[in-house]
C-alpha cells in the first residue's frame, strides 16, 4: 500500500478500550468533529484542548464562537438558540444550558494530551499567501501542527494513536512519525493514521452526521493485518457510519485525497465562471448552461452556479498546497495547470466590478456614488470571512472612486471592520460597514447581492421601497435564479445577474 512504508511502531492498543479522546484544536474542525463524535459514543471521553484561551472560555459559555445549522441543537440539550441564553431560575442565578456531557473544551492542554488514548490533531495551518495581492504560491505554515507534535512527544509515556486531520503536505505522517521516534521518550510509542476532514461550511453538521466517506489512511503491519489503532479509530463511526463508507487505503492516498478533492471542486468553480463570462459576451444563460451540462451523469449538477468565486480556508489553500506540492516534484505543468484555477477565481469578481462600472459614468471621482454589498460572509451558513470574495470587490470597487456600504446580517460588525482595515488599507476609508439592508443601500447607485442569506432573498426586503431612495441607474448585480428578475425590473432596478446578458 502506497509508497510511505510506515512501520507499525506498536500493536500495544487494546481491543475496545477506547476510554478518552484529545482533539488538538478547538476551531472548526476540532470542534465540531468532537462534538458529532461525542454525541454518537457517549461511553468516550471527548476533550478540546487550545492554547488560545478566550476561544476555549467562548465553547464554555452559553453562546459559542461558530455559527453552523444544526451545530447547537447537538451540542445543547435544548437544541434551538434561545432568545435568553441564561434564564433566572426560581432561585435567583442563572442557569446554563444543559451540554452533552461527553465533551469538554480547555486550555489544559498539557493534562488532556497525557490522559488520552487518541490524539486528533486538528491544528490550523494558513497558507503562506497574501490574499489577494500576492501570485506567489508557497507552502502551508505548520507551525501550529509542529507546536502539537512537540507537546505529544513531551508528554506522552505510554502508547497512543496519533490522527493527523490538519491541512497539510503530503508526507507529512512521514515527517511525524519521524518527529516523534527523534523527540519522544523511549517509553512512548505511537500509531501514526491520516484521517481527512472533508467539511464543508454551512453544511458541516449535515456532512459528519451523514458523511459519504470517512477516509483513514495507514501502513499496515508486516503480515497485512489490519493494526488495532486503525480498528479503535475505525469503532468511533461504526455506531452510524456504514461500513461501506469507511474507506481504507494508504497512507500517501488519504493525505492527497483531501487536497485533491478540494482542487477539484475549486476546479469546477473557476471552470463555471469561466463560461459565465462567455455567456455575458455572447447572450447565453449561464443558468441554461448548468442545467443542460449537469443532466449528463459525467458531469452532474452539483457545484455548476456562477457566482463571486470560491473563498473560505479550505478551497483556495489546497489548491495552492497542490500547486507547491507539483513544483517541488519539478511537475511545472500541472503547477501552472492548476495556478490557472487560481487566476480564473482571482479575475472573476474584476470582471464583474468591470461590468458594474460599464453602467456608471467614465470619471466617478469626486461624484460620491455609493454600492452596497449584500453579504461578507464567503458563503450563506457560515459567518467565515477569510478570502472572501466580498473583499476583492469592495477592493475593486472603492479602487474605482465608489464609496461602499457593506451590510451581513449574521457576520459582526467589527469582524467586517477589521477586514476592510487590514485589506483595504487606507482606502478603508471610504467603506462603512452598516446595521440594516435599508441603510446600507439608501443613497446607493448599486446593489451587489453577494452572500445569499434568507434575510436577503424571497420577501425578506421590500425592494419596491428601497429603490425609490436610491440614485441612477438603481443597478442590481447578484448570482443567477437568486431573485425575481421581472418584479425588481417593475421596481425600476437595472438588473444583471452573473453568467447572463
Amino acid at each position: 500500500m502506497g509508497s510511505n512504508n510506515m512501520e507499525i511502531m506498536s500493536k500495544q492498543w487494546p481491543e475496545g478500550n477506547i476510554q478518552k479522546v484529545c482533539m488538538i484544536g478547538a476551531g472548526y474542525v476540532g470542534a465540531l468533529t468532537a462534538i458529532a463524535l461525542a454525541s454518537k459514543n457517549p461511553s468516550v471521553q471527548f476533550s478540546v484542548v487550545d492554547k488560545d484561551a478566550s476561544l476555549i472560555t467562548a465553547w464554555n459559555s452559553d453562546h459559542i464562537p461558530i455559527f453552523e445549522p444544526g451545530l447547537e441543537d447537538i451540542l445543547f440539550e435544548d437544541g434551538q438558540v434561545q432568545e435568553k441564553a441564561l434564564c433566572v431560575l426560581s432561585h435567583g442565578y442563572e442557569g446554563r444550558r444543559r451540554r452533552l456531557a461527553n465533551v469538554t473544551f480547555s486550555a489544559d492542554i498539557n493534562t488532556h494530551i497525557s490522559d488520552a488514548n487518541i490524539i486528533f490533531i486538528c491544528v490550523d495551518t494558513p497558507s503562506e499567501v497574501s490574499f489577494p495581492d500576492s501570485d506567489e504560491i508557497r507552502g502551508l505554515n505548520l507551525k501550529n501542527l509542529e507546536s502539537a507534535i512537540k507537546s505529544i512527544a513531551q508528554l506522552s509515556t505510554g502508547h497512543k494513536v496519533i490522527v493527523q486531520k490538519s491541512t497539510a503536505p503530503s508526507g507529512i505522517c512521514q515527517w511525524i512519525k519521524k518527529t516523534l521516534k527523534d523527540a519522544a521518550l523511549p517509553t512512548a510509542s505511537f500509531d501514526i493514521i491520516s484521517s481527512p476532514e472533508f467539511l464543508a461550511q454551512g453544511n458541516a453538521m449535515q456532512d459528519l452526521l451523514n458523511p459519504n466517506r470517512v477516509v483513514i489512511g495507514y501502513e499496515p503491519a508486516a503480515d497485512g493485518a489490519v493494526p488495532e489503532s486503525v480498528k479503535a479509530l475505525i469503532r468511533l463511526y461504526t455506531p452510524w457510519v456504514p461500513q461501506e463508507q469507511v474507506v481504507t487505503t494508504d497512507t500517501w492516498s488519504s493525505e492527497l485525497a483531501k487536497i485533491a478533492s478540494n482542487a477539484l471542486i475549486a476546479q469546477r468553480i473557476s471552470s463555471i465562471n469561466s463560461l459565465s463570462a462567455v455567456c455575458e459576451a455572447t447572450g447565453a444563460s449561464v443558468t441554461e448552461l448548468s442545467r443542460i451540462a449537469g443532466l449528463d451523469p459525467r458531469i452532474g449538477p452539483q457545484c455548476l452556479r456562477a457566482g463571486f468565486g470560491f473563498g473560505g480556508s479550505c478551497l483556495r489553500k489546497d489548491v495552492c498546497c497542490l500547486i507547491y506540492l507539483a513544483r517541488e516534484l519539478g511537475l511545472d505543468d500541472v503547477a501552472e495547470y492548476w495556478r490557472g484555477v487560481i487566476q480564473i477565481n482571482d479575475c472573476q469578481s474584476t470582471r464583474i466590478t468591470k461590468r458594474i462600472m460599464s453602467f456608471l459614468p467614465s470619471d466617478v471621482a469626486g461624484t460620491e456614488i455609493k454600492a452596497a454589498i449584500l453579504g461578507f460572509s464567503f458563503k450563506k451558513n457560515t459567518t467565515d470571512i477569510r478570502n472572501t470574495t466580498a473583499i476583492k470587490l469592495v477592493r475593486d470597487l472603492v479602487g474605482h472612486g465608489l464609496r461602499v456600504n457593506v451590510f451581513d446580517p449574521h457576520v459582526p460588525r467589527q469582524r467586517i471592520e477589521k477586514a476592510l482595515m487590514l485589506q483595504c488599507g487606507a482606502a478603508h476609508v471610504n467603506t462603512a460597514v452598516v446595521e440594516s439592508t435599508e441603510a446600507s443601500c439608501e443613497g446607493c447607485s448599486v446593489v451587489v447581492l453577494h452572500t445569499d442569506w434568507d434575510e436577503f432573498v424571497g420577501r425578506s426586503v421590500d425592494w419596491k421601497d428601497i429603490v425609490v431612495r436610491m440614485r441612477e441607474p438603481r443597478l442590481f448585480l447578484g448570482p443567477p435564479g437568486l431573485f425575481a428578475v421581472y418584479k425588481m425590473k417593475q421596481y425600476g432596478f437595472t438588473v444583471l445577474e452573473v453568467g447572463k446578458p
